[in-house]
């Protein structure tokens, strides 16, 4: 891996039509360059992480969410099953997708796409974060995929906002192909967002 990634294909893994979908060749390569003995997948979405691991080998990793598809685990209420040495975590982007009860189901109190506002967003974003760092095993990683976004005129940066656990040992920046403020037209001066951040940190 390198600093600066590049998928323009998002590959053959996990459902192309679920929104936020992450290409996976971001976790292929994870796991390719790490080699993880065990290796547990937060937000599991589109069931791109699960495709991607059970090609590569890994018979018993762990794959969550709270879509009821994937068991229905609630990242700020529900103990982590595993002590790991890779997680890889896709949280949501503040409210730019809304998952529960317009992506899938009913809509959930506990559904970070669902927080009150972005300061509730940061504060149950650090409360996952911390929960998955502290599962790790001593020398595990914590990969985490996070974007830009901006609201009503506003920018969120979310990785400047954000707690960070133990040591980041690396920041990639992964350029976005196909989004949404690709195919619009604006007026006035703006700079699309075209990029999300892969954070990685070790314990």
């Amino acid at each position: 891996m390198k600093s600066v990634i590049s998928y323009p294909n998002r590959g053959k893994w996990g459902q192309a039509t679920y929104r936020g979908n992450c290409s996976g060749f971001v976790i292929k390569d994870l796991l390719e360059f790490y080699k993880p003995r065990s290796f547990l997948e937060v937000f599991a979405g589109g069931g791109t992480g699960y495709e991607v691991a059970k090609e590569l080998g890994y018979t018993e990793s762990i794959h969550l969410d709270l879509h009821p598809e994937w068991g229905g685990w609630n990242a700020l209420k529900d103990d982590v099953p595993i002590q790991s040495d890779l997680i890889f975590c896709h949280p949501p982007y503040f409210d730019m997708i809304i998952y529960s009860g317009e992506v899938w189901g009913d809509a959930h109190n506990d559904d970070l796409s669902r927080a009150r506002n972005y300061e509730d967003f940061i504060a149950k974003l650090n409360v996952v974060h911390q929960k998955l760092f502290t599962s790790l095993r001593d020398g595990g990683r914590l990969a985490t995929l996070i974007g830009d976004c901006r609201k009503s005129g506003r920018y969120f940066s979310i990785i400047k906002d954000m707690e960070y656990f133990g040591n980041l040992e690396s920041h990639i920046i992964k350029v976005q192909h196909n989004s949404q403020s690709m195919r619009r037209e604006y007026r006035g001066k703006f700079i699309p967002i075209m990029h999300e951040h892969l954070l990685i940190f070790r314990k």
